[in-house]
């Protein structure tokens, strides 16, 4: 046996750069996939926090064990306001510009409608599952 097919597995040189190439192609649509996804829930999550912010008072107001009242609305937005601050800074983790951080952020802030907010969803749905799709197509190709 010659000593090129016993190290690359009797590939050619060309069929090896060229399979390179393309797993090189595919780890940058996943991570561009992961970062849009990142971005859209981000998105999302600050629209929620806004949402429940200027809806603050108006639903249901129960009384703690002190006598005071809990605003429950106040609760969903403060805890809406923590997950879009960890969806930022996954977002930033997976290498987003702080440009597109904020301005994800600030799309969140600006929701006018409910068909607003239906998009967002869409689209965080959406960027979600094709991130996974391509994290699935390249670990199927590997076995």
């Amino acid at each position: 046996m010659s000593s090129r097919g016993s190290w690359w597995g009797s590939k050619s040189l060309t069929s090896l750069l060229r399979q390179h190439r393309l797993k090189k192609k595919e780890d940058i649509r996943i991570h561009t996939a992961s970062v849009h996804a990142a971005l859209s829930v981000t998105r999302l999550a600050a629209a929620i926090a806004s949402v429940a912010a200027a809806k603050s008072g108006i639903e249901s107001v129960e009384v703690g064990e002190d006598g005071n009242p809990i605003i429950i609305s106040d609760i969903v937005a403060s805890a809406a306001y923590l997950v879009a601050a960890v969806c930022a800074e996954a977002a930033e983790s997976l290498g987003a510009h702080n440009t597109h951080v904020s301005s994800a952020i600030n799309s969140g802030l600006a929701i006018q409608t409910t068909g607003d907010m239906i998009t967002l969803t869409a689209d965080a749905a959406t960027c979600n599952s094709q991130s996974i799709e391509c994290f699935l197509r390249q670990n199927l190709h590997k076995k």
